[in-house]
């Protein structure tokens, strides 16, 4: 069976056929032991195979048909000539399995990945981990012969193994050098100083320049620079003109509002509002040096394009104790009914209506109140009439207002009234302000007349 041929494709030295087919028994296998070579990873259940030598392929041989066929184990690849195996570099043609952050590495017959690890400079890798380089032992430094190298952490330093004195520097041989201080980026020197190196040091000397008319030195003495005669105030110009600074010199011009006058050779006050009158300001035009002014007469107020004039509302500061009347510019006080307006224009008096009354306005007293007056009657015994002006007598006997005795009789005059008391004679009888005779049929009354009464006959009695 095949399972008695352990050494099936591995090279022994001898050149025989061996078929297996299932069931059947093959030959025994030789005895002579060579080098093994990796074993493929499977096995055909049906194969024919050179057992011996693998007759002409390097690696494995199989029998198709009767002939030798060569094929070659994984990570090799079959040669042109049909029966050499050569490695197949995996790295190369790109089919490993190699991540982005590892490195492919070939191997016969297969490939390994090693992880990549980059170090900075001055540092390197060592048992996977980034050592600091020490320079200075290393001698990798380039520390100069007057310098001692000192390692850091990823670099190093050149001390100088002698300091210099002020004013002087180290080279990178160690040597001792004068600074040159007026090269250097801050000026040492203030504006208008020249410096001058020397041995350890340096001098400031003061720049000499001289400038033409209309010129002044610049602050540090460099050049020439423009005076500004209009900005320092140094021109000569007059009332209306402008001046205008120029390279060296000025010029003045006349301002807005002046013209020219060749004869006094002077800038003259244009006087806009003689120039066009009427069309500039719509009441009064004021003119100003150099230009005008548009103002208003009482009443009125200059608009906000200052040309035009709107009327004033004064009734808005309140002028007027009372009533205010707007008018186009001006305005009119006015009082309420029972005031007058009093000479200064503005104040409301009250009229005494009492006082100044032709012919009588209340029957009995006139009383003035603001802006009015009032009818009064005497506090007693009497009413105001319907009419507020005339007073009415009080029937206190009529409407119960008196202070009479049941035995005194009420009796109203004009403004008050009267409690009298009286007594009948024999044969009278007293009713209300009567006395009435008694007899039996008849009552004789005080006019002569006479009634039936149910008791007896009266006469009236006063």
């Amino acid at each position: 069976g095949c399972e008695a041929h352990q050494h099936l494709s591995y090279p022994c030295g001898h050149v025989f056929l061996t078929c297996c087919e299932e069931g059947e028994e093959g030959l025994a296998p030789p005895t002579i032991k060579k080098k093994q070579r990796p074993q493929p990873t499977a096995l055909p259940k049906k194969v024919l195979l050179w057992s011996a030598g693998n007759g002409p392929c390097s690696q494995q041989c199989s029998v198709v048909r009767g002939l030798a066929q060569c094929s070659c184990f994984p990570g090799f690849s079959l040669m042109a000539d049909g029966h050499t195996c050569e490695d197949v570099n995996e790295c190369v043609i790109n089919t490993h399995t190699c991540q982005a952050n590892e490195r492919c590495v070939n191997t016969v017959g297969g490939f390994v990945c090693e992880r990549q690890i980059s170090c900075s400079s001055g540092y390197q890798l060592r048992n996977g981990v980034c050592e600091d380089i020490d320079e200075c032992v290393t001698r990798t430094h380039n520390c100069g012969m007057g310098f001692q190298c000192q390692n850091t952490d990823g670099s190093f330093t050149c001390n100088p193994k002698q300091g210099c004195l002020t004013g002087f520097t180290q080279d990178s041989h160690g040597n001792c050098i004068d600074i040159d201080e007026c090269s250097s980026v801050k000026e040492p020197c203030t504006s208008g100083f020249n410096c001058i190196n020397t041995v350890g040091s340096y001098t400031c000397q003061r720049k000499i320049i001289m400038c033409s008319r209309g010129y002044h030195s610049s602050p540090d003495g460099a050049r020439c620079i423009d005076v500004d005669e209009c900005q320092t105030s140094t021109h000569r110009c007059g009332e209306g003109q402008i001046c205008h600074n120029l390279p060296g010199s000025y010029r003045c011009d006349c301002q807005t509002g002046y013209q020219y006058d060749a004869v006094r050779q002077i800038c003259m006050d244009v006087n806009e509002c003689w120039r066009y009158p009427g069309r500039l300001c719509a009441q009064t035009c004021d003119n100003t040096p150099g230009s005008y002014q548009c103002s208003c007469t009482t009443g009125f107020s200059l608009a906000f394009d200052g040309k035009n004039c709107e009327d004033i509302n004064e009734c808005d500061s309140n002028p007027c104790s009372q009533e205010c009347a707007n008018m186009y510019g001006s305005y009119q006080c006015y009082c309420r009914m029972g005031y007058y307006l009093k000479e200064d224009g503005h104040t409301c008096e009250d009229i005494d209506e009492c006082s100044q009354s032709i012919g009588n306005l209340c029957a009995f007293q006139c009383v003035n109140v603001p802006g009015s007056y009032t009818c009064a009657c005497p506090p007693l015994g009497y009413s105001m009439s319907p009419n507020g002006r005339t007073c009415q007598d009080i029937d206190e006997c009529a409407i119960g207002s008196h202070n009479c005795s049941a035995s005194q009789t009420c009796f109203n005059i004009q403004g008050g009234f009267r409690c009298l008391s009286f007594a009948c004679p024999d044969n009278y009888r007293r009713e209300h302000m009567i006395c009435l005779i008694l007899s039996r049929n008849k009552v004789l009354l005080h006019n002569g007349e006479t009634g039936n009464h149910p008791d007896a006959h009266a006469h009236l009695l006063y």
